[in-house]
């Protein structure tokens, strides 16, 4: 039952949901006219409002976390009023922090909630100062709203711990993001890749469904005795079911397969990927930092929390010398299969935005190569699994944004986005350059950036776990990776430019770019920073 007490544990989905309506309702007392400064004046205040916005609600839910130190609000009294009145108020916000059961059985307020709302949030920050100078559409209010909207899915599908809650909160991640890659609709590749992702985005909703609906079927079977509302759809009674091994385990064998397909397509993961390189290429380039990161974390987080919790005795083994089976043999293919056509395709790419949508289906397979790890069948630490998996995310969010957001600046002053378009950029705007080289590099891996510890961290964990032949692909195609990434750096710092005149960077656009560089030079030669508070997720069952 749901309880006023639980409001503060979902406190920052409910300022997202208020943040979009506000902004959509502030662009009514905007200057609706037709001019190019009218329609850029109203661009600024929509991204302006949604900037501070998710920059305020960000700061709550650090606060609510309590992560960083000295943020814990003491219980004694202060002796000032007013800084007793504040305390207070921390107190009240941190009484809603990790810990506690789900709410209806239906959302957990764990670390790993807290520490997935905390990058989504701070991922739809970037975006939106990514876009605050991006070209004016005539409904600003609508684009900005949209991916209040979609953040706001991520949060209850990084939470879920219901079916139902979570197939809602997948539709309303996704709804508002296949609007947004086609909104320009006088741009024929930002239509095309609208109405692509739908497509593909409709099928694999209803994979996802089919699969949810056969475990529920499972379980509804299985069942015995008094049943409550949501008994059947929960994650953790759908696996107490499943412990008993009866004979319709088969029937939820398959239904698992059905959720790593449906969830497969929203990660991008091979043979799943069909959609990204052209929907990658034709979004607008914020709008695909966006679904590169977040929502492919999303994604990534909600596939974590149904294996490890509703198909846990389903995980089976990936190591040599033991009978291969279970979710785990599955994703092990299918990291394999990712790691292998990804690298691969990203070779012959004449396309920055496409080589990057190659390398994002690259990336999912290291991400899948800290899931397999988590199912080691020996003695092995499973929280180093969830923390590799959760500090890839993090980095990887962080990288993609910077460099689909450098993107951003180029296409904005050349009005294109081939490999070509970037020669002789250090020329042109060293600024710019260093920052594109700097997530390149932490793509690539490159020591000290933190995209080498993230991938480093994968390859341990991975290795001790058992799956030490897949440890080996990945090795040799991060080697593979290393040649598309030159040839990027080779066209910005070798290859002479068409044009001499500098190439002025949107001042918001560089300030966000830079914010993500400087957090992974920061978590690459301190990783502890983020490893000490993702070392606290343990609230998932089996973990």
């Amino acid at each position: 039952m749901f309880q006023i007490t639980d409001i503060p544990r979902i406190l920052p989905e409910i300022l997202l949901m208020v943040l979009a309506l506000l902004v959509l309702g502030s662009d009514i007392f905007e200057k609706w006219g037709r001019s190019p400064e009218a329609q850029l004046e109203r661009v600024r205040s929509s991204a302006s409002l949604t900037a501070i916005g998710l920059g305020l609600v960000f700061v709550i839910a650090l606060l609510q976390s309590a992560y960083l130190p000295g943020t814990r609000a003491p219980q004694a009294p202060a002796g000032n009023a007013v800084l007793d009145w504040l305390l207070s108020i921390l107190r009240n916000l941190q009484s809603g922090g990790p810990g506690g059961e789900p709410i209806i059985g239906a959302f957990a307020t764990d670390h790993l909630t807290m520490i997935a709302r905390l990058s989504f949030i701070g991922a739809a920050f970037i975006t939106s100062l990514l876009c605050l100078d991006y070209r004016p559409s005539a409904h600003p209010a609508e684009f900005y709203a949209l991916i209040l909207f979609s953040t706001l899915g991520m949060c209850l599908m990084a939470g879920a711990t219901e079916l139902v809650m979570a197939y809602l909160a997948v539709e309303l991640t996704s709804i508002p993001l296949y609007i947004l890659a086609g909104y320009f609709r006088n741009d024929t590749r930002s239509s095309e890749a609208g109405m692509k992702y739908f497509l593909f985005g409709a099928l694999s909703s209803g994979i996802l469904l089919y699969g949810m609906s056969l475990a529920y079927g499972y379980a509804a079977s299985a069942a015995a005795g008094a049943i409550t509302a949501n008994d059947l759809t929960q994650f953790s009674r759908i696996a107490a079911l499943a412990r008993d091994a009866g004979p319709g385990v088969a029937l939820l064998t398959l239904g698992m397969i059905f959720v790593i397909a449906g969830v497969g397509y929203k990660v991008a993961a091979v043979p799943f990927h069909g959609w990204a390189p052209d929907v990658y290429q034709g979004a607008p380039t914020p709008i695909t930092a966006f679904i590169s990161t977040a929502s492919k974390a999303a994604g990534f987080i909600l596939l974590f929390r149904l294996l490890t919790v509703a198909f846990p005795s389903l995980s089976g083994s990936v190591s040599f010398g033991e009978e291969l089976g279970g979710w785990t043999s599955v994703l092990a293919l299918i990291a394999l299969l990712t790691l292998i056509v990804g690298n691969l395709a990203a070779l012959p790419q004449t396309n920055a935005k496409r080589l990057l949508a190659w390398s994002s289906v690259a990336q999912a397979g290291f991400i899948l190569l800290a899931l397999v790890a988590w199912a080691a069948p020996q003695a092995f630490d499973r929280n180093q699994g969830a923390a590799a998996l959760l500090y890839y995310l993090v980095i990887y969010t962080l990288t993609n944004l910077g460099a689909f957001g450098a993107l951003a600046a180029v296409s904005l002053a050349v009005g294109g986005d081939e490999i070509a378009d970037l020669n002789g950029l250090a020329q042109r705007n060293l600024g710019l350059a260093v920052l594109l080289t700097l997530c390149v590099l932490s793509l690539a891996g490159i020591p000290p950036l933190a995209g080498f510890f993230a991938k480093f961290y994968v390859f341990m964990v991975g290795w001790q776990a058992g799956a030490r032949w897949l440890i080996v692909v990945a090795i040799v195609t991060t080697i593979i990776s290393l040649y598309y990434y030159l040839r990027l750096l080779r066209a910005m710092f070798i290859t002479p430019p068409a044009s001499k005149e500098p190439l002025p960077a949107p001042p918001a656009l560089t300030a966000a770019v830079s914010v993500a560089v400087v957090a992974l030079i920061l978590f690459g030669l301190f990783p502890n920073l983020l490893l000490g508070i993702l070392s606290r997720v343990q609230a998932v069952a089996g973990i």
